[in-house]
């Protein structure tokens, strides 16, 4: 039994997901059909998020991103961003707008018209689908159009990361991993962190999954 080490930098993130290459590092099933990323991809994701919130949100160590988005792997991915900067991450359950009592420093989300977005100083409005190269809703003056925006930020960190600010890895693992995940792995992603870095990966959504599709995606376990 292998058990995952402690992260303490973005970057050892960053690493490990390097190390996959052309492996998946996550599945993820959706209404339009079966979306894989390497390890190499899902880094380069990371990295271009990170990109993006620091240079154009300025988003800095202690400050509060709020995800109001349905479970996605781009949820994922700006979650591992922001915990990558030290920042603090919030997630909303559907449909939330309660604003928290320090307010919110930058806000992602697919309602960006809400009231939540209006608290909010700096707002990225993406759509939860994967292919999407922009939001395709009206945009609010200012409002940053996050997929279009992040793909024109360099595959290389730029970013000097602080501490990670996110849950720890969790799990022991015999051989390599491949978890099954419900959602988007966030609500067991000390799971999902521990099983990229004993060089496996997750799938998911859990619950849109058959016996079948767990067969075929070579499950070895649940998050």
């Amino acid at each position: 039994m292998t058990t995952a080490p402690s992260l303490r930098r973005g970057t050892e993130l960053l690493a490990a997901l390097e190390s996959l290459g052309p492996r998946p590092a996550l599945a993820w099933h959706e209404e339009g059909g079966r979306i894989e990323l390497s390890g190499h991809v899902l880094a380069n994701w990371v990295t271009k998020a990170i990109g993006h919130l620091d240079a154009e949100v300025a988003l800095q160590s202690g400050d509060l991103l709020v995800l109001d988005l349905p479970p996605h792997w781009k949820r994922l991915v700006l979650a591992l961003a922001g915990w990558s900067l030290g920042a603090r991450v919030e997630i909303l359950p559907t449909g939330a707008d309660d604003v928290p009592d320090d307010g919110i420093r930058v806000l992602a989300t697919d309602r960006p018209g809400s009231d939540l977005a209006d608290d909010a100083e700096e707002v990225l409005a993406l759509a939860a689908v994967s292919l999407a190269p922009r939001f395709a809703g009206e945009l609010p003056p200012l409002v940053h159009d996050w997929a279009q925006e992040v793909r024109a930020h360099p595959d290389r960190l730029a970013a000097a990361l602080p501490a990670w600010s996110g849950p720890q890895p969790g799990g022991d693992h015999e051989g390599v991993p491949r978890l099954l995940v419900p959602g988007d792995g966030l609500g067991q992603v000390g799971a999902a962190l521990g099983a990229w870095l004993a060089g496996g990966g997750i799938v998911g959504p859990a619950e849109d999954l058959d016996e079948r599709a767990m067969a075929d995606e070579a499950v070895t376990g649940r998050a």
